[in-house]
């Protein structure tokens, strides 16, 4: 009897020690270029834009909320550092200022490539020569085997004395 115990608490231990092993190596999956490398459809895009701009010397708010949806579209990240966007997805828009909002709908079609850099220690990616995507240098806010999402945040004064504060998050499921 005592044998059959000590067989079905190693029994028990073996399974949960090597669960426990799968599920720590999803969870370090480095950001580089290699592990990145391949090809992504978009499966989320929102854009949120506010800006204050003097007219008259009367400060005027507008807000600017862009929705992606209907996502027919994918990135394609190389290991040498290249990638090209293609497809089609739908936009809508909604713009609001002076109390009035209007919302516009409008397929996009990408036909984008540029270069791109990834820094695992302060966990970015940053785009260079993209005109449908943007430029600039996204925060990594999740990296593993199946997906990546990142979010730009940015914030600017015109010489006018306009302001503009900028958030765009873009999510990409591995094909």
């Amino acid at each position: 009897m005592k044998l059959s115990k000590i067989l079905l608490i190693l029994f028990v231990s073996v399974s949960v020690l090597s669960c426990k092993k799968d599920d720590d190596s999803k969870t370090n999956y480095t950001l580089n270029n290699a592990n990145l490398a391949g090809d992504y459809d978009i499966t989320f895009l929102k854009a949120d834009v506010d800006q204050v701009v003097e007219i008259n010397g009367v400060p005027v708010t507008s807000t600017i909320r862009a929705v992606g949806s209907v996502f027919q579209a994918t990135v394609s990240f190389t290991e040498n550092g290249t990638y090209t966007a293609s497809g089609n997805y739908l936009l809508t828009t909604t713009v609001t200022a002076g109390g009035n909002s209007e919302t516009d709908e409008e397929i996009i079609t990408l036909d984008d490539s540029g270069t791109y850099s990834v820094d695992a220690n302060s966990e970015t990616i940053s785009l260079s020569g993209a005109t449908d995507i943007g430029d600039g240098t996204y925060e990594v806010t999740l990296f593993n085997e199946d997906e990546i999402r990142f979010v730009l945040e940015d914030s600017y004064s015109d010489t006018d004395g306009s302001t503009t504060d900028l958030r765009s998050e873009y999510r990409f499921r591995r094909k």
